[in-house]
């Protein structure tokens, strides 16, 4: 069931906590909690979860997570899988102001964008949403069209010059190719 926490499960027998479990361990670390048996007449307790959090955009595992008081805005990115490829280190956080610090007329939600470099210093709050900016996408490319042996696109990088486009598209040291050429101009658009 999604409201039952996975972070404080706890095992009780004659009365007394014998143990308290974190399947987050286990799950996203592979850690098995430690060897617990359970006896006749135990009380395995999962209590509602407390705190939920948002991770979504540019994780390995977008999804809602549990997380434990103290807990930082990086540790919670670590569960979600860490940052893909593609990630910014822009984050932006939706959080919900909490009721005992709002006054009238106010806004019950603030926006802001912190730097993943500087998340650890950020602790999680319940009803937080992470949402990980994607870097821009560019388009660093170059076309080359005519009577070349391999016309298309290829990637710019800097201080690419025309010979360079030029022989990755096949070049003009095949002599045969070459007597097909118009040899007398060539365009350069831009």
């Amino acid at each position: 069931d999604t409201s039952g926490s996975l972070r404080n499960i706890e095992i009780k027998r004659n009365g007394v906590i014998v143990s308290t479990i974190d399947m987050y361990q286990y799950f996203l670390k592979g850690e098995l909690p430690s060897d617990i048996q359970l006896r006749d007449q135990d009380i395995v307790i999962v209590p509602v979860r407390q705190n939920t959090i948002t991770v979504d955009s540019a994780v390995i595992r977008p999804a809602i997570y549990e997380f434990l008081p103290g807990e930082t805005i990086k540790e919670i990115i670590s569960y979600a899988g860490g940052l893909k490829p593609i990630a910014s280190s822009s984050i932006a956080l939706k959080r919900i102001i909490p009721i005992n610090e709002r006054f009238n007329g106010e806004q019950s939600i603030e926006n802001f964008y912190i730097d993943y470099n500087n998340s650890q210093l950020m602790l999680a709050q319940n009803g937080d949403e992470i949402n990980v900016r994607k870097i821009f996408d560019s388009v660093n490319q170059v076309e080359i069209i005519g009577q070349v042996k391999s016309p298309g696109f290829y990637y710019f990088y800097s201080g690419m010059r025309l010979n360079d486009l030029v022989n990755l598209a096949g070049g003009f040291r095949d002599s045969t190719f070459w007597k097909s050429i118009y040899q007398s101009r060539g365009e350069l658009v831009r």
